[in-house]
């Protein structure tokens, strides 16, 4: 081989072993590469193992394989009961998806809700609108709009009901209260007197014009049976009092004791004569918004007239003298005080009056209290002293048939706006209180009918309820929430819930843990899957690196051959060289 020859040949040898290389450095690359993506297959692989999915176990066996998804939960059918299981934001809104949503719009329901619940005519274009969105057959439209209309089922009762109204007279008013609070039409009280102490009150005592039970034991109790209508229409009056001993004065604990137990210390105290009262009309009368507003207004009236506390202490601060033995001074400060926001009544009773044999301190009370609205404070005194046990008394007390009235009165003012009737603390002939055989006034009477809807519209009940809940809480869109993976990673994310139907027909929310129809499961679907793709992965990647190996094997036996014939050629160039330098020296 010739110099340039041999030159020319290292040349191209040089150029091949690069090429070699090279072509070695980006197999070897790409080994790098598929060795990371081998890496993130067995991550994705690994993860998937931990893949869960909510099913819905209607039977509670744990072995229901029924995914979870947003037609299950609000859709009519025997898995809920023909309730929907509601989907709800943070905000207890339901969720609706697309065409629910355009069917709410189109009834006019507000993203916000209603303050309760809406009319049949708009509950009807609600179901058209359904219909019209295909959600349901515009047969199944005609069936449901063809049931009555049910505005409290899902908010207060589990079962279909329609209300009406009827107007009743007063009669009809109190055999309706009878007839429905069979359970507590008799009032029954016992109350303790607490401890007389140095408070300066011996006894209490509820008592009638011919009947009067009282107690004076620290520790014992007393009581009295009553019904409404005895104290709306009954020919005897009850009492409540409270008697000071011999002497003594009036304190504010008996007032504010005899307070409590008329309005007790509370709307919630559910054993106070006030409440009691309230519970009964309203078991005949509840139910409607103007109804329920007499009945507030009329429980207001009643307690402003019990608690007048600031003029009861005002009083005390400014007539000490009411408080002493002084016959005299007593009888003055009451003529004194006519017109004052606590009217006192002595009844034929002052200074040097002596109590005859069948009189006693009991009988100022009945004859007085049933006189006035309030408190009625009074005073017995023997000046002959010829019942030692039984004079210089001061009792305070209250009527509770005044009571009824009052409450009965204000129940209809706040009806018909009549600015005629009036219930101020004071004599009760200086009020106008309703009286029956006087005012021509009908009472308004809810009455509730339970819809016998029957197997086949069993959808009615179901979209009733719905559009209720809609109306109550407001509704928010989500267009996705039908993709059941979508809405179950909602669901495990916290980002909604699941409100369900309870026995006192009231909705709960709560997290989808929490519900017993629904279940996590190991999504073992979803874990083979990602096997499958795991191993199909990993034999692209093994084969891919299999190719590689081969390839960079058979550039290493080139580059190796090479290097040998590169060193061949450049020695003998090396040696061609030497020999011209030898042949020239020559």
């Amino acid at each position: 081989m010739g110099l340039s020859t041999a030159q020319a040949r290292l040349l191209t040898i040089t150029a091949r072993k690069s090429d070699c290389e090279f072509q070695s450095m980006s197999l070897s690359h790409q080994k790098i590469a598929l060795s990371r993506d081998m890496e993130k297959i067995s991550n994705e692989y690994q993860n998937s193992l931990n893949n869960t999915k909510l099913v819905y176990d209607y039977y509670g066996t744990g072995t229901s394989s029924m995914d979870l998804s947003y037609g299950l939960l609000m859709s009519p059918s025997v898995y809920n009961d023909y309730y929907p299981k509601l989907v709800t934001d943070a905000k207890n809104r339901v969720v609706l998806n697309s065409a629910i949503a355009a069917a709410a719009r189109a009834a006019g329901i507000p993203a916000e809700g209603l303050t309760g619940t809406s009319s049949s005519s708009v509950r009807n274009k609600f179901i058209q609108a359904l219909a019209g969105e295909d959600v349901i057959t515009p047969a199944k439209a005609t069936t449901i709009q063809s049931t009555p209309y049910s505005n409290v089922i899902g908010v207060g009762s589990t079962i279909a009901i329609t209300s009406s109204t009827t107007d009743i007279t007063y009669d009809e008013l109190l055999d309706l209260i009878d007839a429905k609070c069979d359970d507590s039409a008799t009032f029954g009280v016992t109350l303790g007197i607490g401890t007389s102490g140095n408070d300066g009150w011996e006894r209490f005592s509820i008592q009638t014009e011919n009947d009067f039970k009282e107690i004076n034991d620290p520790n014992g109790t007393v009581s009295q049976t009553i019904r409404l209508r005895d104290l709306l229409s009954g020919d005897t009056n009850y009492n409540l009092a409270v008697h000071t001993r011999q002497g003594e004065k009036i304190p504010l604990s008996a007032a504010y004791y005899l307070q409590e137990k008329i309005v007790g210390q509370g709307e919630n105290d559910t054993g106070s004569i006030l409440n009691w009262i309230t519970e009964q009309f309203a078991k005949v009368l509840g139910g409607t918004t103007q109804n329920d507003l007499a009945l507030q207004r009329a429980y207001d009236a009643v307690f402003d007239l019990i608690y007048p506390n600031d003029h009861i202490a005002n009083d005390v601060a400014a007539h000490p003298e009411l408080y002493t033995d002084k016959k005299g001074d007593l009888k003055e400060w009451c003529n004194s005080r006519q017109g004052s926001s606590i009217k006192e009544h002595l009844d034929e009773i002052g200074t040097g009056t002596k109590i005859n044999k069948t009189g006693s301190y009991q009988e100022y009370v009945t004859k007085s209290s049933k006189d006035y609205l309030g408190f009625c404070y009074t005073y017995d005194y023997d000046h002959a002293g010829t019942h030692a046990d039984r004079h210089d008394r001061s009792q305070i007390s209250i009527n509770l048939n005044n009571i009824a009235q009052v409450f009965l009165t204000a129940f209809v003012e706040a009806q018909t706006q009549d600015s005629n009737y009036s219930y101020n603390v004071g004599e009760k002939k200086n009020s106008n209180l309703y009286k029956p055989e006087r005012d021509n006034f009908m009472f308004t009477m809810v009455s509730d009918t339970t819809v016998d809807t029957g197997d086949t519209c069993l959808e009615a009940n179901f979209y009733d309820t719905l559009f209720n809940k809609i109306c109550t809480n407001g509704w928010t869109e989500n267009a996705m929430v039908e993709d059941k993976q979508y809405l179950q990673e909602l669901m495990k994310s916290g980002m909604v819930f699941i409100s369900s139907i309870g026995n006192d027909g009231h909705y709960y929310q709560g997290n989808y843990s929490t519900d017993k129809y629904i279940s996590e499961v190991a999504d073992d679907e979803a874990i083979a899957k990602a096997e499958a793709k795991y191993n199909t992965e990993k034999s692209k990647i093994e084969s891919k690196e299999e190719t590689i190996d081969l390839k960079m094997k058979n550039l290493d036996t080139e580059i190796s051959s090479l290097t040998t014939e590169y060193d061949t050629t450049k020695s003998i160039i090396t040696k061609s060289i030497e020999k011209s330098f030898k042949r020239y020296d020559a």
